[in-house]
């Protein structure tokens, strides 16, 4: 199945089941098919307010869609870099943690150039990290080596899958996470999640779910901050 495909026959239909019609905000990490396939479609066909980017290093066929849809659609588009805050309420918030304003990778220069975002909800934090690599990885944690805490998060987003490009040690050290979130297909040619990283995780005491072995899972937090994590398959 095509992402185009997807996007019109599940992530649309997904949406609209759950009385999702339209989407104040979409944060796209970076340009490769999987990760924007679906979600132009999503743009196409539901009201979108704003589409939060990074600059590009690289103009993709697909960012070229992505712009004729933007004009198309009007919608608004927010680009941001390291050190960029997006507000969405009071206590609830993104960091912008990555990737450079002015020094793109050159190197994998669409994943390693991902938008790494920090959400915070009053004690809820979750490190998003796109397809980031080795490379982007040890360029943040120079970045932020006086400061500890920024990288540290309840929550993370495996990058990259869990491939064994990415989630080096010093990296999951950084962030430390009570849990690890990896979107990952069922018995994909890749061989994703790697067991290296695996057990990286494992050895900082995060606990692990991976969508490849559970199928959906959605985390909820409520206005007080408790969290609790649904999973479709046990």
């Amino acid at each position: 199945m095509s992402f185009q495909i997807y996007g019109k026959q599940v992530l649309v239909p997904y949406l609209l089941d759950r009385g999702v019609k339209s989407l104040d905000y979409v944060i796209i990490s970076h340009f490769d098919t999987d990760h924007i396939g679906g979600i132009l479609t999503v743009m196409e066909e539901l009201k979108v307010d704003t589409v939060v980017i990074s600059k590009q290093g690289e103009i993709s066929e697909n960012y070229e869609k992505f712009v004729q849809i933007v004009k198309e659609k009007h919608i608004k588009t927010l680009i941001v870099g390291q050190g960029d805050r997006l507000k969405i309420e009071n206590e609830f918030y993104f960091d912008i943690l990555w990737p450079s304003k002015t020094n793109l990778i050159t190197e994998n220069i669409l994943n390693n150039n991902s938008i790494v975002c920090k959400l915070h909800y009053k004690n809820f934090s979750m490190l998003f990290t796109g397809d980031i690599e080795e490379l982007a990885e040890r360029e943040i944690l120079k970045q932020y080596k006086n400061n500890a805490q920024v990288l540290n998060s309840c929550f993370l987003k495996v990058a990259h899958h869990g491939s064994k490009t990415s989630s080096i040690n010093e990296f999951v050290e950084a962030v430390r996470p009570n849990i690890s979130l990896i979107g990952v297909g069922e018995n994909n040619k890749f061989g994703h999640p790697n067991k290296d990283v695996i057990e990286r995780l494992e050895k900082v005491g995060s606990k692990i779910y991976r969508t490849d072995t559970m199928g959906e899972i959605t985390v909820f937090v409520d206005k007080n901050g408790k969290i609790k994590i649904k999973k479709m398959c046990d």
